[in-house]
């Protein structure tokens, strides 16, 4: 039983930090795109939006 608490808990572990990744990397990428004077489309689709004057 040890044993599979500790398989859990290392699936729980491993799941947080991917989930944790993907915000960093999603928070990242906003940045970035706001840095280049870009913004998100209309109906906050994830896709970078660079307008030209």
């Amino acid at each position: 039983m040890k044993k599979v608490m500790q398989v859990v808990a290392a699936l729980a572990i491993l799941l947080a930090v991917f989930w944790a990744g993907m915000q960093f990397e999603r928070f990242r990428y906003e940045d970035v795109c706001l840095d280049m004077g870009g913004g998100r489309n209309p109906g906050d689709f994830p896709i970078c939006v660079i307008q030209t004057p």
